[in-house]
């Protein structure tokens, strides 16, 4: 019977749907599309309402060159008026008409200059008219002195000498002057109204437009949210269920160990203690193959037992919770090596065991996993030279790495893939074990959130190594000597 427990991980990972990952980035590229056009619209709609500001600005410019203009002609015809009720009647109350207009006038004609300031062709035709209007004023002037000392009969004959029948020329100069003025600045506003009406006609299209984008934006949005969220409720649906199905798997799996530890030693231990006692009651009636064959079925059954004890240590681990602490991995490390001696006594190894940085998990989980690493070290050495096993370690970033080295047979690479598996061997039953070791140190390594890892070659020895995340040590300080990188 195959009973395998399906982790929340792999739950999670098999709930999930191509079709979520497609509309994902199908929605990734719409909001990216839409956004590209939002700005580039926002962008265009500022820099319309820029240019009608600024033709509105230039509109009204142009209304008040127009005003201005009016004025100055308003303004010269009050004192041509003033000067003529003088010379006709010597009244004084016009001179002093005649002079507020000719102020009025002159103020006029200084913001007309301030105005086309700007306008090369308006700036000359301002020339010509102050040039004009003094030509005027001084002959207003020159008629009221003439009225004032020579009578009204020599200022009639000098205004009719000045202007005689038709029109005067200095007038029709005056109005030629600002008639090219005043076209001049019609044709100016007529061509800004007709930006300004387009500038803002395309800023109300802009809003709508920006309008029904935000809008399908918003809706798009609300929908694909919508669509998430009940995509989530089925994947936590179906995540729920495997995870029952997980826990149901755990208990069978609980179920089943239990089983192995009784209903399986018992018969194991049977199956030993009737070959001993027929070893040692029946043996010198044996001839020697029987009392190998015998030896065989002991042997059998006790390597049974010791799959059977591996295989619970194995499932144990994944239960078990951890009691981290800080942990002296140089003086683990070194007690874990003389055990190891102590308990198997023959031959003399090198042992290099180098200062560890200081490591922080489950010391009793961790001593297992050196106890393996270094236990296979002893075990898998060349006949032909005396094994040499170094232990290392050194910090990488936010992990320790420690790394267990030997000379000894190796292993190919090829089969790297193998050699983390629950009663997976690459090499021969001449060297003993039961093919779990490497698989309990990757699963206590993994459950402290490390990586195992290895490097080996055929009769040049492996290096094994795992990492574990560095924390809070409560003062609990490297030695210099752990501090650096690999070596």
């Amino acid at each position: 019977m195959k009973i395998e427990a399906v982790p929340a991980e792999k739950a999670a990972r098999a709930g999930r749907r191509p079709g979520s990952e497609a509309l994902q980035r199908r929605l990734a590229v719409a909001f990216a599309g839409a956004l590209v056009v939002v700005t580039t619209l926002s962008l265009t709609v500022f820099e319309t309402a820029r240019r009608a500001l600024a033709s509105s600005r230039l509109v009204a410019h142009a209304h008040e060159v127009l005003q201005v203009m009016n004025g100055v002609e308003g303004a010269l015809v009050t004192a041509q008026s003033a000067v003529r009720g003088f010379v006709i009647t010597g009244d004084e109350v016009y001179l002093r008409d005649r002079d507020s207009a000719v102020s009025s006038l002159e103020s006029r004609v200084q913001r007309l200059r301030d105005l086309t300031a700007g306008n090369d062709s308006q700036r000359r035709r301002w020339q010509a008219l102050r040039d004009r209007l003094d030509e005027r004023v001084a002959l207003l002037d020159r008629l009221v002195v003439i009225r004032q000392t020579e009578g009204a009969g020599a200022a009639r004959r000098f205004l009719r000498s000045v202007y005689p029948p038709p029109p005067p020329a200095t007038s029709g100069r005056i109005r030629a002057v600002t008639g090219e003025m005043v076209r001049e600045e019609e044709l100016q506003l007529a061509g800004r109204m007709r930006e300004e009406e387009l500038a803002s006609t395309f800023a109300v299209a802009s809003g709508i437009v920006l309008a029904a984008l935000f809008a399908l934006m918003f809706t798009l949005g609300y929908l694909a949210i919508r669509r998430q969220v009940a995509q989530a409720f089925r994947l936590n649906a179906a995540l729920l269920s495997r995870t029952e199905e997980a826990e149901a798997a755990n208990r069978e799996l609980e179920g089943f160990s239990y089983s192995v530890s009784h209903d399986l030693r018992s018969p194991l231990r049977a199956i030993d203690g009737f070959s001993r006692m027929l070893t040692e009651d029946y043996g010198e009636r044996l001839d020697d193959e029987g009392r190998r064959r015998l030896a065989v079925v002991r042997e059998s059954s006790q390597r049974m037992g010791r799959l059977i004890d591996d295989l619970l240590e194995f499932s144990r681990l994944g239960k078990k919770p951890l009691a981290c602490s800080a942990i002296d991995m140089t003086a683990l490390a070194g007690e874990v090596y003389r055990e190891l001696r102590t308990a198997d006594p023959e031959g003399s190894p090198a042992f290099d065991l180098a200062p560890l940085p200081k490591g922080w998990g489950d010391a009793a989980m961790l001593r297992q996993v050196l106890a393996n690493l270094l236990s296979n070290a002893l075990k898998y050495v060349r006949k032909d030279r005396a094994p040499h096993i170094e232990v290392r370690g050194w910090a990488e970033g936010d992990r320790n790495v420690y790394c267990v080295k030997d000379d000894g047979v190796g292993f190919d690479m090829a089969y790297y893939h193998k050699l983390f598996g629950v009663f997976q061997r690459l090499h021969s039953a001449e060297f003993p074990g039961t093919g779990v070791g490497l698989a309990i140190v990757q699963r206590i390594v993994t459950r402290h959130g490390g990586k195992v890892w290895a490097e080996s070659k055929p009769d040049e020895g492996s290096s094994f190594y795992f990492s574990l995340p560095k924390a809070a040590m409560n003062g609990f300080a490297d030695p210099p000597a752990a501090r650096g990188g690999r070596k």
